[in-house]
């Protein structure tokens, strides 16, 4: 750890640290069965918990999706502010959020689909119950301190939110046009992302990510741009 801002103590690495172990357990899990058939008795004899453990963390198996998606997210910020990053263009960065969940979707043997079907139907008083701390990011980035502050919460960018300050930013730099309606753009964007979910829900037949991505984001970005 680096700083007085970024030190844990044992409690807090303890608990931020076997909280990411139920969710890779869980991720793991996820590859060989169907969420449906997954117990939480599987989950605790692989990540070599008690069950006691793992109510401790998450109060049902689908408080793990939750806390996958602040994971998710984080993971997002995080990396758009590598030096990397800053230095590219808006439509890239907007580009890279579309390019990073089908990566993901690849690592987790095409998870995403169901994951967004969990963002969609999940109360909003789970999200409540499975907060993302400042020991949670401490652990997964340590060298980070862009979101550290006295509070013990902290506060993570949804994909929406993300997604609508690269907006902003593309019409400050002049990439994008200064008429564009914000509000209507990030709605068609949040349209294209979770649109395989809806794609699979009512057509009953699995479109990739990647190819409903390629497919239709040029079409609401292209308008967009700043030609002059």
């Amino acid at each position: 750890m680096n700083g007085p801002k970024t030190q844990l103590t044992l409690r807090e690495l303890n608990f931020a640290k076997t909280r990411y172990k139920i969710l890779q357990t869980f991720l793991e899990l996820n590859m060989k069965k169907d969420y449906e058939n997954i117990t939480v008795d599987d989950i605790c004899d692989v990540a070599e918990i008690s069950r006691g453990t793992f109510f401790n963390y998450f109060p049902t198996k689908e408080h793990i999706y939750t806390y996958y998606g602040w994971c998710f997210c984080a993971r997002l910020f995080v990396e758009l502010n590598t030096e990397k990053y800053k230095k590219s263009s808006s439509y890239d960065k907007i580009k890279f959020i579309f390019d990073f969940t089908v990566k993901e979707d690849n690592k987790y043997d095409n998870q995403m689909p169901l994951f967004i079907s969990h963002i969609l139907r999940r109360d909003m008083n789970i999200i409540k119950e499975v907060e993302y701390t400042k020991s949670d990011y401490i652990y997964q980035f340590p060298n980070d301190e862009a979101l550290i502050t006295d509070s013990l919460k902290i506060r993570i960018p949804t994909v929406g939110e993300l997604l609508i300050n690269l907006l902003k930013e593309g019409i400050e730099k002049k990439e994008f046009k200064s008429d564009i309606d914000i509000k209507k753009a990030v709605f068609h964007l949040l349209s294209i992302y979770f649109s395989p979910y809806i794609i699979y829900k009512f057509l009953r037949q699995e479109c990739p990510l990647e190819e409903v991505y390629t497919a239709l984001l040029d079409d609401i970005i292209e308008p967009m741009r700043n030609k002059d």
